[in-house]
C-alpha cells in the first residue's frame, strides 16, 4: 500500500510540476504576445496581466511539491551537518505544521470566494475560485509530501529522489 502510494503522490506531483513550468512559458508568450499586438495593432490584451499575476502564484504553489520531493527547497546546510536526522525531523514536522495550516486556510478561501461567487473586480470580472484552487491543490500535495516525507525519515528511508537522469539534471 505504502509505495503505491508514495509512486502516486511523486507522479501527481510530477505533473502538476510540468504544469507548473508549462505556466510560467504561458506567462512569458502571452505577455510577450501583449507587448506585440499593442505596438503592432495598437490592440491591447486586457486580461493578460492579471491572468499572469493568477497564473504565477498558481505555479509557485504547484511546483512546491516535487520541489520539496527533489530536495530543491533551501536548507541550512549549517544545521543539517551538525545533527542530520534531527534536524530533518523537526523541519520536516515545522513544514508540516504551517503547511497543513495554509492548506486548510486556502481551502476554507476557496470555499468561500467560490459560494460568494467573489470575483477579481476589475474589467474582466474573474471568479476567484479558480485561482485560489489551483494554489490550495498546491499546498494541499505540499502537506501530502510533508506527510510521506515524515514517514521516510522514521523508517530512515531516502526522502530525495531524482528528478531526472539525463544531462542536464544537476
Amino acid at each position: 500500500m505504502w509505495p503505491r502510494l508514495y509512486k502516486s503522490t511523486d507522479a501527481v506531483s510530477r505533473v502538476l510540476a510540468w504544469i507548473s513550468g508549462g505556466l510560467i512559458f504561458l506567462i512569458a508568450f502571452l505577455q510577450l504576445f501583449e507587448i506585440l499586438l499593442r505596438n503592432v495593432a495598437n490592440i491591447s490584451l486586457s486580461f493578460v496581466w492579471e491572468f499572469a499575476a493568477y497564473m504565477h502564484i498558481a505555479a509557485i504553489f504547484l511546483g512546491l511539491s516535487m520541489t520539496l520531493r527533489t530536495g530543491g527547497h533551501i536548507q541550512v546546510t549549517l544545521l543539517a551537518t551538525v545533527m542530520p536526522r534531527v534536524f530533518q525531523l523537526m523541519s520536516t514536522l515545522g513544514g508540516l505544521l504551517f503547511s497543513g495550516y495554509l492548506s486548510f486556510a486556502l481551502i476554507q478561501l476557496a470555499w468561500n470566494w467560490g459560494a460568494t461567487g467573489r470575483t477579481s473586480g476589475t474589467v474582466d470580472d474573474i471568479p476567484l475560485v479558480i485561482p485560489i484552487s489551483f494554489v490550495a491543490f498546491g499546498a494541499v500535495m505540499l502537506t501530502v509530501q510533508l506527510c510521506l516525507r515524515l514517514f521516510h525519515i522514521l523508517l530512515g528511508t531516502p526522502t530525495e529522489i531524482q528528478w531526472s537522469s539525463g544531462p542536464s539534471a544537476e
